[in-house]
């Protein structure tokens, strides 16, 4: 006898359809669903460059320096103007040359164009020997203005600066130095330098045994420190005495201030 099944209730059906529609459906190959492998290299695989540049930040080029350009800054000092420019990179420099004139316009000409003058302390062959100073000139009122140039063998320009403008006024007084002893040990003390910093390298601190103070008794290059103790003077001798602040460059130098030279007989 052949079995048959008895086909399903309208109730059993319904009730299964409801099972079904709370179950999520699986995606299929393509579906939405399904995450993306991410691939990577088999070991030992090598990985192509190319193919990650994007991904990697570039770093901007460094500037190149015009050639034709240099920098340039004037410092206005008591006792002098200091001249402080960028070196030249231009491939033909042979020798800098600065020029000054009481107007604004410089031209690149050389020999100077009047009222430019050179005044005679900025030549150098060197191209990394960037300060000079002007000290040339007595104090005034009158505003001067520089340029700086570089040229080739033939005297030709290849690099200039833009015009800068500095004053020069009056050495700075540092008052009467203060001298007294003990013992063997002679203290002297005088005002501090109270000029921009820009207008300093060092005190001096000068003597003369019997004549003008010529002799470099002490260097002091802190413009806070205004004293020093020594021993180097004798007793019984009479010295004469005086401190200079100056400022140095590799192509000049000058006197921002000075000291009352002073008459010292050590006890």
């Amino acid at each position: 006898m052949r079995a048959t099944r008895r086909p399903a209730s309208r109730a059993a059906i319904g009730v299964l359809a409801v099972l079904l529609a709370g179950c999520p459906a699986a995606a299929g190959p393509t579906g939405s669903a399904r995450a993306t492998p991410t691939a990577s290299p088999p070991p030992g695989a090598s990985v192509d460059p190319a193919a990650s540049a994007s991904a990697e930040v570039t770093p901007r080029p460094t500037a190149t320096p015009d050639p034709a350009l240099l920098e340039l800054t004037a410092t206005g000092c008591p006792g002098g103007a200091v001249l402080e420019w960028s070196p030249s990179t231009h491939r033909n420099f042979h020798h800098y040359t600065g020029l000054r004139s009481p107007e604004a316009e410089i031209s690149t000409d050389y020999p100077p164009i009047a009222p430019a003058v050179d005044w005679g302390e900025t030549y150098a062959t060197d191209a990394f020997v960037t300060a000079a100073v002007d000290a040339s000139i007595r104090p005034s009122g009158q505003t001067w203005n520089y340029r700086m140039m570089a040229y080739d063998i033939l005297g030709d320009v290849v690099s200039a600066s833009p015009v800068a403008s500095a004053r020069i006024f009056e050495v700075l007084d540092l008052g009467v130095p203060a001298v007294e002893t003990d013992g063997e040990v002679t203290t002297i003390e005088w005002e501090p330098f109270s000029a921009e910093a820009g207008c300093f390298t060092s005190y001096r601190v000068l003597f003369g045994d019997g004549r003008p103070p010529a002799v470099v008794l002490s260097e002091l290059s802190d413009p806070d420190v205004v004293s020093i103790q020594t021993d180097a003077l004798h007793s019984g001798r009479t010295y004469q005495l005086r401190i200079d602040a100056v400022r140095v460059t590799t192509l000049g130098s000058f006197v921002s201030g000075r000291t009352q030279t002073v008459f010292y007989t050590v006890p």
